[in-house]
């Protein structure tokens, strides 16, 4: 008897389980679903803004990246951008590695964005969505459940948590590199990009995209507090479409 209501106890839990996931599931189809319909309206009542091109303009731009002696990446990213048309509904990052990602990995990233705020008033009205292109980029993309107004200021801080996004360059000796791109979307008039080794590592470094000297972009180098080697790109007014960073070697 004993056994049999443990029996119908477990089929019970499994069946709850079921329904929950079944219900997440379809609250996160309905929410893509309002999604899609949204943006359609916007893209189809917007044509003249589309043809304009630009959303947003990034004033500042400040990203760092942690990596662990494994190959493990912790990106943080604090932004501040000003909405360039009527509405602006999302805003949509691009993310990459220099290497194709096996599952084991991708299913682990970790994409948060933080501390929102709307001409400096905190918001928590806003969502997230990411999505895999290929084995390696990612598109994450946040979405305002109200719409930016334009001239008004996002800013916004973004943790990303990536395993073994750098392995080929901690673990098998490979050159990596770390860059940054503008879109006709999105302009970056500032951007401070630093990659921070771990300790007891060191990497040799070249430009990517550009040669210095340029009044606009530079690369350097220095040690940290704590006798890390850290790396920083620095960039103004970066060109649309425009590739440029830095790659590194460890040493």
């Amino acid at each position: 008897m004993a056994a049999t209501v443990v029996a119908i106890v477990g089929a019970v839990g499994v069946v709850l389980v079921f329904l929950v996931e079944r219900r997440a599931a379809r609250r996160a189809t309905r929410d893509c679903g309002r999604l899609v319909a949204r943006y359609c309206d916007f893209v189809v009542g917007n044509e003249s803004a589309a043809r304009a091109g630009l959303l947003a303009s990034v004033e500042n731009w400040h990203q760092k990246v942690h990596i662990q002696p494994n190959g493990d990446v912790r990106e943080v990213v604090v932004l501040e951008a000003v909405a360039e048309r009527d509405e602006v509904y999302f805003i949509r990052f691009h993310l990459g590695s220099d290497w194709d990602q096996p599952e084991k990995y991708r299913r682990n990233v970790l994409v948060n964005a933080d501390n929102i705020e709307i001409d400096g008033r905190p918001t928590r009205h806003w969502s997230m969505t990411n999505s895999w292109l290929s084995n390696a980029r990612l598109t994450s993309i946040v979405h305002f459940h109200s719409p930016v107004r334009m001239g008004q200021v996002v800013r916004m801080e973004m943790t990303r948590f990536w395993p073994a996004k750098c392995l080929p360059l901690m673990r098998r000796g490979a050159a990596e590199q770390f860059v940054f791109r503008a879109t006709e979307l999105l302009r970056v008039r500032h951007l401070e990009y630093q990659v921070r080794l771990p300790s007891g590592f060191d990497a040799r470094y070249e430009p990517v995209g550009f040669t210095p000297p340029d009044n606009r972009i530079s690369v350097g180098e220095y040690t940290d507090v704590g006798g890390r080697r850290v790396f920083i790109c620095r960039v103004t007014e970066l060109p649309e479409q425009l590739t440029v960073g830095m790659r590194l070697a460890l040493a």
